[in-house]
């Protein structure tokens, strides 16, 4: 009976340790310690940016109040398009003002906004916003425009396209953190493949997707949030998780993730 039990505990702990590699420090070249399980196909992580927020109420300006005037022909982040509706907004603002408002145009593939923006001479060194309303996210989108953006009779995104990342000014999710991920050089770490993703979790929720090796954007709602990296390896058919937590402060951050 004895050696019943003994070979039980064995194969207990054998269990743990193929589940448990490395340590649960967290060294100054990367997060050691994860957890792996088994998954059967690549998993589809994505950032829920979903809101409730109400449709603002901007008014076009006047052309008869500025004396000077520039287009600015913005194309869609491609992320955004398919949340793309009807009740979508763009709209350029300085201290709140309203100085140019456009509603979508374009086809489901490729959607556009064509911003006639009005300023003064007296404009040039303002501040300029860019926000987007998504209709289908129900969210605000805000980026500012650094200073001397606005040039009488200039055209932007005419040319060329214009695709500003909308959702670097989530409204949402106020903190963005650059997260950067790089697999070590070693014998224990899986090959890499093209289906390989990583991605960060704050409370079982994903904050962020990326690639190995590319700089990708966590979203939190505070400078105080902890986040768990997870990496799905395509050769391994599994999901490696860092034991040890990132802390997710706006700050740029690049991860070795030990295995």
């Amino acid at each position: 009976m004895k050696y019943k039990v003994w070979l039980l505990m064995a194969a207990v702990f054998t269990l743990a340790w193929s589940c448990v590699s490395s340590d649960d420090d967290n060294d100054e070249n990367g997060l050691t310690g994860t957890s792996m399980f088994q998954a059967s196909q690549q998993p589809l992580w994505q950032v829920d940016m979903n809101d409730s927020q109400q449709r603002p109420q901007w008014t076009a300006p006047d052309p008869s109040q500025y004396e000077n005037k520039m287009i600015v022909m913005v194309r869609l982040q491609e992320g955004l398009v398919p949340f793309s509706t009807d009740d979508d907004l763009m709209a350029v603002l300085v201290d709140n003002k309203c100085r140019a408002l456009s509603t979508r145009d374009g086809n489901p593939q490729k959607v556009y906004f064509v911003l006639n923006v009005h300023g003064n001479s007296s404009d040039i060194s303002e501040n300029f916003r860019l926000c987007y309303y998504s209709g289908g996210l129900k969210q605000l989108f805000v980026l500012n425009a650094p200073q001397n953006t606005f040039f009488n009779e200039r055209t932007l995104g005419i040319d060329s396209d214009f695709s500003p990342e909308f959702t670097n000014g989530s409204t949402k999710y106020p903190v963005k953190t650059k997260v950067t991920v790089s697999l070590p050089l070693t014998d224990g770490a899986p090959i890499q493949a093209e289906g390989d993703r990583v991605a960060v979790f704050v409370n079982g929720e994903c904050r962020g997707v990326g690639h190995v090796d590319e700089t990708f954007t966590v979203y939190t709602n505070s400078m105080d949030e902890k986040g768990e990296l997870c990496y799905y390896s395509s050769f391994k058919k599994g999901i490696f998780t860092a034991v040890k937590k990132l802390m997710l402060t706006g700050e740029p951050q690049t991860v070795i993730f030990e295995f």
